[in-house]
């Protein structure tokens, strides 16, 4: 018996070749749209960091670029091998933490010197206390220069200015507006000192006893300075919020003071610290990067805020970085593979 054939109707198989078309484009966007996507973000991801770590190879002198991370193949392993960073080379940076309240900022010494884009500090900023939560920066004889002191108070371009405080004059009452990183410190050029004035850098410090001649943060920050060496010193200068016990058993409660110049309510510190990390030798010509455990140092200092004339950095308030991230949730020298954070020997900082 002969089987007939039944006829596709016109409109039957115009559905056909649509449906065929729309499987054939879904597979073109996914193979080559969707699919290029991920390996694109992979190679954008690369570029960030190999764009980080030109930035940071600027031209400064030759000892100073064998100190800090060169593209020697070792570096980059041991850059690597890091923690992930937008910043990877840099060696002073703690990690990003994720809340609404913080802001960052890196800043790049380029406006006056498009010859030497070398890094001069990132920031971690917090909106709520109007404070920076910390700030990371590099110390070394090469930043050392002639500049005179700015003095131009104003705000950081790279963050919202509604989340800053105006501080063209002085917060008023017993606290000056202390440098986290000290204009002394970047004095090489009109462009690297104008940065230290940004607000995002400044912090409410007592002026009668620690931001003072022979105040104990003064002296924190000289026995800092006696540690800057050839191979490059790491340093976080942070602030404390929560309620602080300091060395001596004096509880420092939170609070707040009110900015004459916006009304705006800025956090006061209940304690201020330094995180350090260099080389034990000093002149190595190495990169921290690319160092073992054993030839690196680090620790950190935590200082209650109170007027302390006469006070001077001593064991008591030496911590690791271990004990200090667990007091601040911070995570330091993330890009560090080596860093030793369990250790705080005394004897490594003079004392």
């Amino acid at each position: 018996m002969r089987r007939r054939t039944r006829k596709l109707s016109p409109n039957r198989a115009i559905i056909y070749i649509v449906l065929l078309a729309l499987l054939w484009c879904a597979k073109y966007i996914y193979e080559n749209r969707l699919g290029t996507e991920h390996i694109q973000k992979g190679d954008t991801s690369l570029l960030v960091s190999s764009q980080a770590h030109a930035e940071e190879l600027q031209p400064q002198q030759e000892h100073q670029q064998k100190s800090e991370e060169s593209e020697s193949s070792s570096s980059k392993s041991a850059r690597d091998a890091a923690p992930k960073h937008k910043y990877s080379g840099w060696a002073e940076l703690p990690a990003e933490r994720k809340a609404k309240n913080l802001y960052y900022a890196y800043h790049l010494i380029a406006e006056e010197q498009a010859d030497d884009p070398r890094r001069n500090y990132a920031v971690c900023f917090d909106s709520e206390q109007h404070c920076p939560a910390w700030i990371a920066a590099i110390l070394h004889p090469s930043y050392n220069g002639d500049t005179k002191r700015i003095d131009n108070y104003q705000f950081d371009p790279q963050l919202p200015v509604n989340i800053q405080p105006n501080l063209k004059r002085s917060y008023g009452g017993d606290y000056s507006r202390g440098h986290l990183l000290g204009s002394a410190e970047r004095n090489i050029s009109r462009a690297a000192n104008t940065q230290t004035f940004y607000s995002t850098n400044i912090a409410p410090q007592i002026r009668i006893g620690f931001n003072s001649a022979a105040g104990a943060w003064n002296n924190l920050e000289a026995l800092v300075e006696k540690q800057i060496c050839a191979d490059t010193l790491y340093v976080v200068t942070g602030c404390i919020f929560d309620e602080f016990t300091d060395s001596d058993g004096t509880s420092i409660q939170p609070t707040t003071i009110t900015n004459r110049n916006d009304e705006k309510p800025i956090g006061v510190p209940t304690a201020y610290y330094k995180a350090l990390l260099r080389t034990r030798r000093g002149d190595t010509g190495k990169s921290v990067l690319e160092c073992k455990a054993s030839e690196l140092k680090c620790a950190a200092f935590v200082v209650g805020h109170r007027s302390a004339k006469g006070r001077k950095p001593s064991a008591k308030e030496l911590i690791s970085i271990k004990e200090l991230e667990r007091l601040t949730g911070e995570k330091f020298f993330v890009n560090v593979k080596h860093a030793p954070k369990n250790q705080a020997e005394p004897a490594d900082w003079g004392l």
